[in-house]
């Protein structure tokens, strides 16, 4: 009995020698393995450490001298409210009064169209990303594949759109078609779809192949497969992911327009350039108040499509 169940862990004990000898001394030599590969990539790891801290100057010192500097610049981005003049409104001449929210954010119509420029711009190119990313996420799933070329081929355009920043994409298609949010749309679109193809795509390869072997069974073809077999098991799980991407979609919508592709980033790289340090915080504090707005309406909707238990 115990002769049969070691000859089924891959080794074979020679004659006349204890099973049990023989199973102790087979353990110790996996687990001598095992602790030499742990070490060498221990080793490994804080070697590639220390040469990262080296690299990047990441010396505790040096952060701890800097700190304070973060501190001096919010003082010098912060406004110079009154409290006597702070909730003043316009003068006889019709120009807000120094000191007051009004003259803080006297461009505040400006930035909400802009703020709502932005928005337009993170669902469109959520839309399009997500669209893309279904298309290729069947054929990126290796139990779902066609054939291996079809999946090597949907893996690696996966792969090629999520490696390239946003910005670098925005960057390259300002020269193409100009300044304007068309070209941060399309950027973030591109980055999307391969940031959410990986993820659909695994998401793809946890279904269940019972429902798709019952249409195969009638007949049905392969895009009958995916539609009737698959797609109703990741449905939720997608909408899930696209929530999630729109929520960082806004995010980066913001930070295009840093090389002149739309949205409130090109008012934010406006206000920098030109040394207009009070507006920076202005326009800085509604780009947080509208991703955290947009990140609890999202979570709720989330919650409520796939339930709580499931984000847990």
């Amino acid at each position: 009995m115990a002769q049969s169940s070691i000859a089924t862990t891959g080794f074979v004990i020679p004659p006349g020698q204890d099973p049990v000898s023989v199973f102790e001394k087979h353990r110790a030599e996996l687990l001598r393995s095992r602790r030499v590969m742990n070490i060498t990539l221990i080793v490994l790891f804080l070697a590639l450490l220390i040469v990262s801290v080296i690299i990047s100057r990441f010396y505790p010192e040096r952060l701890w001298n800097g700190l304070p500097r973060i501190f001096e610049y919010f003082g010098t981005v912060m406004p110079s409210l009154e409290a006597d003049k702070l909730f003043e409104g316009r003068a006889e001449n019709g120009k807000a009064v120094p000191g007051s929210l009004l003259f803080w954010y006297s461009d505040i119509g400006k930035y909400v169209r802009l703020l709502f420029e932005t928005i337009l711009m993170a669902i469109t190119a959520t839309m399009l990303g997500v669209a893309l990313a279904f298309v290729l996420s069947f054929p990126a799933a290796r139990n779902l594949a066609l054939t291996r070329w079809s999946n090597i081929l949907a893996r690696r355009t996966a792969e090629v759109f999520r490696g390239v920043p946003e910005i670098v994409i925005a960057l390259v298609l300002v020269f193409a078609v100009g300044i304007g949010p068309l070209a941060g749309v399309i950027a973030i679109a591109i980055h999307t779809a391969g940031a959410l193809g990986k993820l659909f795509s695994e998401v793809n390869e946890n279904a269940s192949m019972r429902p798709v072997e019952g249409v195969r069974s009638v007949g049905g073809n392969w895009f009958a497969e995916m539609r009737f077999g698959v797609v109703p098991q990741v449905l939720p799980n997608f909408v899930s992911y696209a929530l999630l991407r729109f929520e960082i979609n806004v995010r980066a919508s913001s930070i295009v327009g840093f090389v002149g592709a739309g949205g409130i980033g090109q008012e934010l790289n406006h206000t920098i350039s030109f040394y207009n340090d009070d507006r920076v915080m202005a326009v800085l504090i509604l780009i947080v108040l509208l991703v955290t707005t947009i990140d609890l309406i999202s979570e709720r909707v989330r919650m409520r499509l796939i339930g709580r238990e499931n984000l847990i």
